[in-house]
Parts: structure tokens; C-alpha cells; sequence
């Protein structure tokens, strides 16, 4: 039993992750480093003309999972990390997408 999860944990980090988004065809790695450890991401807007590029990632920090969401800037040819927010528990999420839900009336 405890062999099978490792097996199935050393195929995992060696899994490659692909973008979940259909509509992005480059073939950018992800930029982000161990320790972190890549799960899934799709990638919400991406302009190579002007350097942006913004995603969405599921990934584990010391055995310990979190959803984040990145923006990165192209520098020297290489997107070097702008913002990152973390998402470590549903709690947090729910309290951060309430006050968002709450503000987006005011785009109509």
C-alpha cells in the first residue's frame, strides 16, 4: 500500500502540466520553481507582445496544497513573477470572492 503511493507520488513529479487553456498554443514553461510543485494551471490572459501573462495555479508548497493566482512580466526575454495570491483554505476564497462578487455590480 505504501509503496503503491510512492510510485504514484515519483510519477506524479515527473508528470509534465500543461496549460488547461485550449486557446494557448506556445510552448512557454510555466514559470515557477521548486520546491513548488505544479498540480494544474490554466492561464487566464496572455499577451507576448507587451509581457503579460496571468494564471491561475493549483500547486503544492511543502507537501501542502494552495491555489494561486500569478501575474508575470517578460524581462530580458524571461517572464519573472510580478504578483502572486495565494489561496490556502476555502475560507479565505469565500471571503475574498463575497467582497468581489459584492463590487462587481458597479461595473454595470
Amino acid at each position: 500500500m505504501e509503496e503503491d503511493k510512492k510510485q504514484r507520488q515519483e510519477q506524479t513529479d515527473t508528470k509534465m502540466v500543461f496549460d488547461e487553456n485550449p486557446k494557448i498554443i506556445d510552448s512557454d514553461k510555466l514559470p515557477i520553481q521548486p520546491p513548488l510543485k505544479v498540480l494544474r494551471y490554466k492561464t487566464i490572459k496572455k499577451n507576448n507582445s507587451l509581457g503579460w501573462w496571468s494564471a491561475v495555479v493549483l500547486l503544492e508548497d511543502h507537501q501542502k496544497k494552495q491555489v494561486c493566482f500569478y501575474r508575470w512580466r517578460k524581462k530580458d526575454n524571461q517572464w519573472k513573477r510580478n504578483k502572486k495570491l495565494p489561496f490556502r483554505t476555502r475560507t479565505e476564497w469565500a471571503a475574498i470572492k463575497e467582497v468581489v462578487e459584492s463590487f462587481l455590480s458597479e461595473l454595470d
